[in-house]
């Protein structure tokens, strides 16, 4: 039997071990970034703090 000459019950079954990877893929991901949130949401806070500091520096010394 060669690939093409799959059945419904082979094509099924494929399709339900894609389906299955891919939510096991999504439920990984979601717990990955539940670990890490508050480092993300700190990295952020972080970056807009130092984007805004340059920011600002770069307006007051464009006035001198």
């Amino acid at each position: 039997m060669t690939s093409s000459d799959r059945g419904p019950l082979e094509a099924a079954k494929a399709f339900a071990w894609t389906v299955f990877l891919i939510a096991l893929l999504l439920w990984a991901a979601v717990w990955l970034i539940q670990q890490v949130w508050v480092w993300l949401l700190v990295l952020l806070v972080v970056v807009l703090l130092v984007g805004g500091l340059v920011w600002w520096l770069r307006a007051r010394r464009d006035r001198w």
